[in-house]
């Protein structure tokens, strides 16, 4: 390994650590908010789905920059996504939004790769663009579906405190689901840019997994209230349906090797849940905020990637 492939190392185990305390609020924010489990257990039980998702299934996204987006073994290139991704991300992780890392680490792949001079797959590039418009799509006719399922036993079941700690109980096991697709899709699309370096995959998949796990513990906690608490309050059932919907949203686009974002899956999903139930948005300026990153997110990655593959 050379001074730029640990250069890249470092900065994506920096990734790591900042998509952990962005996505977690993504994974088990739903049940924070519904008082199913404390922080502390949803800390543990997010890095055990997430160490899963990545050594079982993390593979299967890890191609999408390096073969995808671009062809590039060039570790200098790897360093200008990553850095310019971490500095985006950073950004918006202190203002407590969740949001793509996937977006802005496309941004910044076709950005840095214009700026040296590779060549960009843009076909690639729009069905991962399609994507992003479909995620959230997704996570919210499937959620809206399994919202209204789920309601439907509450209107009939006499023991409602019964029923509501049985859906608080799925909640948990659907935002464990969750973080396992986060595992499988984004932090393998993480250390599939970083495999230029020669580390055997294993290896970098529990170097990656133990530093997203950092960023949880230490960070985590302001955009899990956001998701919790600040967009709009959820029962358990419809809390279970908005994870469970993100969830599989995301798992299946890991299954065709597209790296998605795991926040507007499960934050469609939380709209998705609320329809049936007629429950109201709580916090419209967060939620702008939220809708804003997504739309922007991407651009900017794109212009920081431009820039740093000019400088490095």
């Amino acid at each position: 390994m050379g001074i730029a492939d640990y250069v890249g190392l470092v900065s994506g185990i920096g990734l790591c650590i900042v998509l952990g305390a962005n996505n977690l609020s993504t994974c088990l924010g739903s049940s924070v908010g519904v008082r199913a489990i404390k922080y502390r257990q949803a800390l543990v039980l997010a890095s055990l789905g997430l160490f899963a998702g990545i050594l079982l299934e993390g593979y299967k996204v890890s191609g999408a920059i390096n073969s995808g987006i671009v062809r590039s073994n060039d570790p200098k290139f790897t360093i200008a996504v990553e850095l310019s991704s971490l500095l985006l991300m950073s950004i918006i992780t202190y203002r407590r939004i969740p949001v793509s890392l996937s977006q802005v680490a496309i941004g910044a792949a076709i950005g840095s790769g214009l700026a040296r001079g590779i060549s960009v797959n843009w076909s690639f590039a729009a069905i991962v663009a399609a994507s992003w418009l479909l995620t959230p799509l997704v996570g919210f006719t499937l959620s809206l579906i399994l919202s209204s399922a789920t309601s439907l036993p509450a209107k009939r079941h006499r023991r409602i405190l019964r029923l509501n700690l049985f859906y608080a109980y799925l909640t948990v096991m659907s935002g464990v689901y969750a973080a396992y697709a986060l595992g499988a899709n984004t932090v393998g699309f993480i250390v599939g840019m970083n495999e230029v370096s020669g580390l055997p995959s294993p290896l970098l998949s529990t170097v990656f997994a133990f530093a997203t796990i950092v960023g949880m513990i230490t960070l985590g906690r302001g955009t899990t209230q956001s998701v919790a608490e600040n967009i709009i309050g959820l029962n358990p059932s419809a809390s279970f349906a908005a994870q469970m919907g993100g969830a599989i949203t995301v798992h299946g686009f890991t299954q065709v090797g597209i790296p998605v974002s795991v926040s507007q899956a499960v934050v469609g999903g939380i709209f998705g849940a609320a329809v049936p139930r007629k429950i109201v948005v709580r916090n419209g300026r967060l939620t702008r905020e939220i809708l804003f990153g997504w739309t922007v997110a991407p651009l900017l990655g794109a212009m920081l990637g431009f820039v740093a593959g000019l400088m490095i």
